[in-house]
């Protein structure tokens, strides 16, 4: 590219699409120096579904071909998100030996972060309870306070369930991680293609899917999805445990009394609490089946 005759440069934010009398040519800013060593590690994996710069210019931009997206249903995108997910994690798990340390740590932060918002929403519903006429935000808190006390309930105990499996075992899976697994990064061409990979390192087999669940719970089947998931990468019983536990976890809900905006949120917030309860009730009820 470095010898072709410019003719147009467009900027989509801080990326360039350079069009030559070649061809057109995405052009990105290289975020840090171990990006080379990440797609070499994925070929040698056998992993293909990504996409891989075609050179990279002394201003450090990693140079793409330019490919049309194609147009696919969100629903659709998804499970091709699913299959890409498995493969990848398939394609790099490896079994590390446990370190009790480090299971601590992940047990000791999130109990902490559950009992801070076990406090916090406690402190809220005794505030707002005093309220004679209050704002449709707190009244809307107060509706749907138990969702909240539920979810942190069965957060906790699924929490406990799995530090109890985990202190027993001697190895983890772990597996190349994304870290920004939504549907905007996969790109629908000849083959889909994972973008976006400048955090791409090793962690946990539930977090990709996990970030994918919480960004589009709303507009997709879950319980599907799940199941397409799982009939390539099954998780082992500690791993879903503490899936389930950091979905059911919620967020600290900050709660203004008069924005009608604050309500808007506190709506989907709530929304988005009863479909990871729902879809947790059905999967729990489905393995509960195929025990016995």
């Amino acid at each position: 590219m470095n010898k072709e005759v410019v003719r147009k440069i467009e900027w989509i934010h801080s990326n360039r699409i350079v069009t030559t009398e070649k061809g057109k040519y995405f052009l990105k800013k290289q975020k840090h120096y171990e990006q080379k060593r990440v797609y070499k590690l994925l070929e040698e994996r056998g992993f293909e579904y990504f996409l891989k710069p075609l050179t990279v210019l002394s201003s450090k931009e990693e140079v793409f071909s330019f490919i049309k997206e194609k147009q696919y249903h969100s629903e659709e995108k998804a499970i091709d998100m699913m299959h890409v997910l498995s493969l990848l994690q398939n394609k790099t798990t490896f079994y590390k030996e446990i370190s009790l340390d480090e299971i601590k740590e992940i047990y000791e932060k999130n109990k902490e972060e559950l009992q801070y918002l076990y406090n916090y929403y406690e402190d809220l519903e005794e505030r707002f309870f005093k309220e004679v006429y209050p704002s449709p935000t707190v009244y809307l808190f107060q509706r749907n306070i138990s969702l909240l006390f539920e979810s942190l309930s069965f957060s906790r105990n699924t929490l406990e369930k799995w530090y109890e499996k985990m202190i027993q075992k001697k190895r983890s899976r772990m597996v190349l991680v994304h870290h920004k697994f939504v549907l905007s990064h996969l790109l629908e061409a000849e083959i889909p293609r994972l973008i976006s990979l400048d955090q791409l390192q090793y962690g946990l087999p539930i977090e990709d899917l996990l970030t994918f669940f919480k960004e589009h719970c709303l507009e997709q089947d879950l319980e599907m999805l799940f199941s397409i998931h799982q009939k390539k990468y099954p998780f082992q019983e500690e791993e879903f445990l503490l899936f389930s536990s950091l979905l059911a976890k919620p967020d600290k809900l900050e709660i203004q009394n008069s924005s009608c905006f604050s309500c808007k949120e506190l709506s989907i917030a709530f929304q988005k609490l009863n479909r990871y309860r729902l879809f947790l009730l059905h999967e729990n009820e489905k393995q509960k089946k195929q025990n016995h």
